[in-house]
């Protein structure tokens, strides 16, 4: 699975374009899980937790995705972004899982 870097939509690795805007797939597929870690090495993967509201202002929602920000820490934190559409605002908090950390869970 790949994000679309034009419009954010999900899309199949086997598709080299994105299905809903037709934008380019700019980064190479990952490797696969096998070969990007040795055995018994832990395994890490990206989340990300989303704030968003029509109603919510931009204050609110920078508060709320920092205080989430510190509570996964720094050392797990990888970016905080934001995005506007039709007064639709949004702030992605992206972090990193371990599997030794906890059991799964995208909040």
């Amino acid at each position: 699975m790949w994000i679309c870097d034009k419009c954010g939509d999900r899309n199949a690795d086997e598709h080299d374009s994105c299905a809903r805007c037709s934008a380019p797939r700019l980064s190479p597929p990952p490797p696969s899980r096998a070969e990007s870690r040795e055995p018994g090495a832990p395994r890490f993967e990206m989340r990300f937790k989303l704030f968003r509201g029509v109603l919510a202002s931009w204050d609110d929602l920078f508060t709320q995705a920092a205080e989430f920000a510190s509570e996964v820490g720094p050392e797990r934190l990888f970016s905080i972004s934001h995005s506007e559409d039709k007064d639709d605002g949004v702030v992605t908090v992206w972090y990193w899982v371990c599997d030794q950390d906890s059991p799964r869970s995208s909040s």
